[in-house]
């Protein structure tokens, strides 16, 4: 689980940097976001929101995508109350 998450997190990032943020910004970081989301809840549902939440955020702050990850988590808690 753990090191599933962080390859996740790893190729989003990267992704991102790849892509650059202007870029991900015009194409909308939503598309982007709702790709990650939906692996995020898969491994949500199996191992608990806590966990999986604690975990994207450490790894958020150590890449300092603090505000992209803030983001990702209101997308992720819409999403989370849709179900």
């Amino acid at each position: 689980m753990e090191e599933g998450m962080e390859e996740v997190m790893e190729e989003v990032m990267e992704e991102v940097m790849e892509e650059g943020m202007e870029e991900v910004m015009e194409e909308g970081m939503e598309e982007v976001m709702e790709e990650v989301m939906e692996e995020v809840m898969e491994e949500v549902m199996e191992e608990g929101m806590e966990e999986v939440m604690e975990e994207v955020m450490e790894e958020a702050m150590e890449e300092g995508m603090e505000e992209v990850m803030e983001e990702v988590m209101e997308e992720g808690m819409e999403e989370v109350m849709r179900r």
